[in-house]
This record gives structure tokens, sequence and C-alpha cells, in this order.
């Protein structure tokens, strides 16, 4: 795939307005939308595409309006607002999506004519996944990968987490390029901590993908490591001090040799070789664990003056890693369970994607949390209830079990859960939403049900039932 190697256009209006006497000339637009085209694998010259859909939509006769989610060429305007390039290339842009908005929150649609559009095409690899020959401790992809695809989209964070680590990702390798990595004081390392379940490791696949595609014009090509820190101490037990070093020696060189390749590494569950050493000294641990942790400081500080390398790190016990680890991080944010509002948006996501799948049934709008609380007010969980109050009803069902074992519900047991409820009890070969929540509710019931057996409370399924007031 030949690199494209200027693509960032700024769209600036020159049309001149005479006023009276005067003459206005209109500022810079300052406001800026990111469409992502994802091209057809038999398309050969991806980068010509990327320069006419860059054109067609920067064009200042353009004035279609799109909003954030909108996937252009699903649209029924979508003929208007690609012009002659729909008729040509329709069956070669398999998705046209406005991603991101920056600028001033003045509205929720924006015409394309008064912001500056900045569009990255791209193409999905869908090699098998595989061990690095380079570096066998570690599984590796070339991104973008169908097999992450839409992985990024079913995330659901309260802040606008999301959006936020793209820039920091962004904005760390456009000082590296600027500056050069050698002048950089802060570490190309990124600690995503929190319980298990909260999405860090998914987070961090998403990441890559989006960085991939965002900086498709900086790098010719993106290459995921994921280093699984549990199977290489386990494979090369007393061993691990040199299995880093060599990961980091193999990792440097990769970088060297070809600066123009971005390499993104993800280091899971990283607190099985930095783990703290005070703590390991004093606990009496293995000295394969300590020397293994040295070797992880000592790489990353090589790391540091590269340019084209970024580290993602998930933890599940940041109180266990090592304070010279954490002082190496250039950004630790913590990933914790899901609010209420996004337990919400994620049980809605997966329920809607059984029923674009087919797998559920529905002549309803699923709305959204806002609309669900309200009628959650209105009406409980009586049998006239809607669905967004069912589904809340369900969630205040799980919460409540979850608060008598101090658990926090996770977002990947949410995510699990519909499509395990209907797995469960699904006797037919059609499944309506009104027997799916039903049958997601019967699921939660049996599992609390369980749970309290275990703890050893002799209570019956219907004082449970009784307990939450069902």
């Amino acid at each position: 795939m030949a690199r494209q190697e200027d693509m960032e256009q700024e769209n600036l209006n020159e049309e001149v307005t005479s006023v009276g006497e005067f003459v206005v000339v209109p500022g810079p637009i300052t406001s800026t939308i990111f469409i992502e085209a994802r091209i057809s694998k038999d398309w050969s010259d991806i980068w010509e595409l990327q320069e006419a859909l860059q054109a067609r939509l920067s064009s200042p006769d353009n004035d279609s309006a799109v909003e954030v989610g909108d996937d252009i060429m699903v649209n029924p305007d979508a003929s208007v607002t690609l012009g002659q390039l729909f008729e040509t290339y329709k069956d070669i842009i398999e998705s046209l999506k406005v991603v991101e908005y920056v600028g001033l929150e003045t509205a929720t649609c924006y015409t394309l004519n008064t912001v500056t559009v900045k569009l990255q095409a791209y193409q999905l690899y869908d090699t098998e996944r595989e061990e690095d020959t380079a570096i066998p401790q570690a599984e590796s992809s070339f991104m973008p990968h169908v097999r992450f695809d839409g992985q990024w989209d079913e995330l659901v964070f309260e802040s606008d987490l999301k959006a936020e680590l793209i820039w920091i990702m962004t904005n760390i390798l456009r000082f590296s390029q600027r500056s050069g990595a050698g002048s950089r004081d802060i570490n190309p390392l990124i600690l995503l901590y929190g319980p298990p379940g909260t999405g860090k490791t998914t987070l961090c696949q998403g990441l890559a993908q989006k960085i991939s595609i965002r900086l498709n014009s900086s790098y010719k090509q993106t290459k995921l490591i994921q280093i699984k820190t549990a199977n290489l101490l386990s494979k090369y037990y007393s061993e691990s001090a040199k299995q880093v070093d060599n990961i980091f020696t193999t990792i440097t060189r990769m970088c060297q040799d070809d600066p123009e390749r971005f390499i993104c590494v993800l280091i899971d569950e990283v607190e099985s070789i930095a783990y703290s050493r005070e703590h390991s000294t004093s606990n009496g641990e293995a000295q394969d664990s300590l020397r293994a942790t040295n070797s992880l400081l000592t790489g990353l500080d090589r790391a540091k003056g590269l340019a084209n390398v970024i580290f993602l790190c998930t933890s599940n016990m940041v109180g266990s890693l090592d304070t010279a680890f954490l002082d190496r991080c250039g950004l630790r944010i913590a990933i914790n369970p899901p609010s209420n509002a996004a337990q919400y948006t994620i049980i809605r996501g997966r329920i809607q994607k059984l029923i674009d799948q087919g797998h559920i049934t529905s002549e309803k709008s699923l709305p959204l949390y806002d609309e669900a609380y309200i009628e959650y007010r209105a009406d409980g969980d009586g049998p006239m209830a809607k669905i967004g109050a069912k589904i809340l009803a369900i969630l205040q069902l799980i919460n409540s079990g979850n608060a008598h074992s101090s658990r926090g519900i996770s977002g990947r047991s949410l995510t699990q859960l519909p499509e395990l409820a209907i797995l469960r009890y699904l006797r037919g070969e059609d499944c309506d939403i009104d027997q799916a929540l039903d049958f997601i509710k019967r699921f939660v019931i049996s599992q609390e049900s369980q749970t309290v057996q275990h703890r050893g409370h002799k209570r019956t399924h219907s004082q449970v039932d009784e307990e939450f007031g069902r």
C-alpha cells in the first residue's frame, strides 16, 4: 500500500462578501469533523480514493449535513453528499462514518462546508492470529484488523475517555516526530488499571485500531504486539528476565529499522512482571520475579528514545506495582465499574446487536437512558412497563445482589448477559423482545440464587425473590 505524503488539507473559506463599503473575509474554520472510510480490501489504490473523497467532502459547495455516528453510505442523501463519487465507488466504500467532532459545542448536526473535514481511508487486515516469529512470547497483528472491527464502538464509559485517549496517543506521537523522542520528558507508556472485567484490554486493542486509522498518513504501517505476561512467566519460568530483555531488544530494533512503522505494545496484566520489588523481598518471592521487574524497567528506559512506539499496560492490582514502574508511566488512568447510565447503555447496545443479527425480534425501539429512566420512574417494573423500564429493573436487580457481596458489576458480565440468558432459556426458533427481557431477568435471579447458596446462606429461591421485592 503506497504511503500518502500529505492528506491534512486545511479547509479555509475563501469567499469574499461585500457589506456596504467594507469587504468581509471570513476567518479560518476552527471546527473539525473526522470521517473514517472503510474501503474494500479488493481495491488497490486507496490513496487515490482518499484524495477524491477528501476533495468532495471538503468542497465549499458541499452543504450536506452530518452528525457524529452517521454512516454517510447508508444515508438516503448519500448520492447528494458524495456526488458522482457515489455511483462510482458505492460498491467499494463499505462505510463512511463520522466519528468525531472537535470545536464549539453549539449543535449536534454540522454542515460540511462550515467545518474542516479530515478523512482517513483504511482497509482491514484479515490475517489469522499468530505468534510473532521475532517475538515468540507475543501475538502480533497488522492494524487495523478485522478481528477488532466494531470493538471500539461497543465500549461504554462514563466520561469521554475514548476520545481523550485517542488524542493523548496522537499528541505523544506528534510531539515525538517533531522534536525527536530523545528530547521528550514523558515516557510513551499509558497504564490502565481497575477491577477485572471493566474493559481495559479491549480498550487498549480498540485504541490501537483507532490510532492505526487516525495516523495512517503519518505511518505506512501499524503493528500491535500483545504480550501475555502470565503465559510468559509460566512458559519461561526462571528465564523471565532474559525473555523480557529479549522482547525489548527486538522491539527497539524493529522501531529503529523502520521509523515509518508504528509499534503499539500491549502488556496485559503487567503486575506479573512489574511486581513491587519491596514486597517481593519482604515476602521471599523468587529472584526471577525481581530480575524480570528490573529488565522491564531497563527496557522502558531504552524505549523512551524511540519516536514510533507506545506501550499500553493493564493491571488489576495497581497497589502491587513497583513504584519505579509507576514513576515511568506517562499516564495512569483508572477504569472503574460502569455507572448506572453506562450499565444501561452497555446492555441496551448488546440487545440491539442481537436484534440487528436477527436473534431477537422487536418492533419497538430501545430508548436511551434518560427516556428509560423517566419510564421507570413512571411505571416501575409492572405489567405495563415499557422496554426501558424493564431493562432498568433488571439492572437494579443485579446491583442489589452485588451490594450484598460488595461486588461492582463489570462491563464484561453485562456484555455477555443477554446472549447467555437466551442460550439458556430459549425453547423455540424465535425470540421477541419481551421474551428476551424475561429470559434475562430469570437468568439474573438464577445466578443470584447460586451465589447465595455458595455463600452458605440457607435461603430458598422464593426468599431471595422476597428480599428483592420480586
